[in-house]
């Protein structure tokens, strides 16, 4: 009797420490909240400037289609020992990965399901490392420094302790955050259990950035598990880099996929995008068939693929359109300081067989398609194809000899256009899409 009470005993403390000891991918929410008891009213203030940016991302700007912005980094690793002092390949490997996940030329884009092809979007935007400190001094953008404590990260976590990695004497204080994305990298891991990944400080409006009282701007950025650095890094779990490309999209203003409610609140939360399906909670794994909520009409499985969600790394691989514009509204209100903007290098002039020709190109709103010696009697289509050769599009065209092709606001990117006359191909031209 004494030997099977011990066996209970030992197993509440195994799954009471589990549960105790349980992974905490990304702790934005928690940290926000964390926030409001230091500086109550901050809530509402990244609140405003999500609704702001909301607001503004509904209004098209042609600027907002033809530029990409650059986002200048800096990295700030904070070591105690040198297993934790990861070396520059992985951190070089981390913005190679941001950079693709962000103009969605990643490869794994092809696991995207079709369902999801229509909305899934390239950001137009791209990170590099800083090449000039404040002090207008030559950098790499890696800032490294030795710290006294062995480990950021607690059980439970607490936010104020890992918040030190961004302040003297232990951590690495921020470089002007209207400048640079600030990214920290440390132990985050808690006698010897990973706990906790990574968290950022989304945008926010609050006005009382001051050095007089508890100030927000020297905390803006981000802060991710040295575990989680890069691809291929040798202390990491699996696919962990898209960690970072997650964090980095909290920093630029979105929320969860499921809209951070709680598994009893269902379906009720959401994340304000449109274009992204409601589920009723964080997704584990890579369950594809999972549907959490049923939305009628047209309903949609659960976006996995998503990098707002909590999916595994090598099931995400894809923001949406809406997301895109919340993100780019950001930049422009909130954080417009830390990015140069450029213009895509013109393509060459259309190719046109036949005199037929599409125009504009690139296409910033409609595509007009303009045809000769119409035959009133004929089938004519347009097709659209991806660069995976992936039609996208099958457009039915009046027999007339110019017409507008509208609708084409979630293709971002280079596509080849098909131009048919009674499933005989005219002509076929590349043609980029809002970029």
């Amino acid at each position: 009797m004494r030997e099977y009470l011990f066996f209970i005993l030992a197993c509440l403390f195994f799954f009471q420490v589990k549960a105790q000891y349980q992974t905490v991918p990304c702790a934005t929410t928690d940290y926000i909240s964390w926030l409001e008891t230091q500086q109550p009213g901050i809530t509402s203030d990244i609140n405003e400037a999500f609704f702001n940016a909301k607001r503004n991302s509904l209004i098209k700007y042609k600027n907002k289609k033809d530029t990409i912005y650059t986002i200048q980094v800096v990295f700030h690793v904070l070591y105690n020992n040198s297993s934790q002092n990861i070396d520059d390949q992985y951190i070089e490997s981390q913005l190679d990965v941001l950079n693709a996940c962000f103009r969605r030329t990643n490869a794994d884009t092809v696991n995207t399901r079709a369902v999801f092809l229509p909305v899934a979007a390239d950001a137009g935007i791209e990170f590099k490392l800083a090449e000039e400190d404040p002090d207008g001094n030559p950098t790499t953008g890696i800032i490294r420094k030795q710290t006294a404590l062995q480990t950021f990260g607690t059980i439970p976590i607490n936010l104020a302790a890992v918040d030190q990695v961004k302040l003297s004497p232990y951590g690495s204080p921020a470089w002007d955050t209207e400048q640079y994305l600030n990214i920290w990298i440390c132990d985050l891991s808690s006698n010897g259990f990973d706990a906790l990944l990574g968290y950022a400080y989304p945008p926010t409006n609050a006005d009382n950035w001051n050095t007089n009282s508890f100030t927000t701007q020297n905390k803006q950025g981000v802060v991710v598990h040295y575990k989680v650095v890069g691809e291929n890094n040798p202390f990491s779990l699996s696919t962990a880099e898209k960690t970072t490309v997650h964090e980095v999209g909290h920093y630029l203003g979105l929320r969860h996929v499921w809209g951070d409610g709680s598994r009893n609140q269902g379906c009720n939360v959401d994340d304000f995008m449109e274009d992204t399906p409601n589920s009723r909670a964080a997704s584990n794994g890579c369950n594809k068939s999972q549907n959490t909520c049923i939305d009628n009409p047209g309903d949609l499985p659960d976006m996995l693929e998503n990098y707002m969600d909590y999916s595994d790394g090598n099931c995400q691989n894809m923001f949406t359109a809406q997301q895109v514009d919340q993100m780019r509204a950001n930049l422009k209100l909130f954080r417009s300081g830390i990015a140069s903007v450029r213009y895509p290098e013109p393509l060459p002039e259309p190719v046109v067989f036949a005199e037929y020709g599409l125009h504009p190109n690139p296409v910033i709103e409609d595509l007009a398609v303009h045809l000769t010696d119409v035959d009133e009697n004929a089938s004519y289509t347009l097709e659209i194809f991806n660069i995976l050769g992936q039609k996208v599009r099958n457009v039915m065209l009046q027999a007339q000899s110019l017409q507008h092709v509208s609708n084409l606001s979630d293709l971002h990117g280079y596509y080849v256009c098909s131009l048919q006359k009674n499933q005989e191909v005219l002509m076929t031209q590349k043609v980029i899409f809002n970029p």
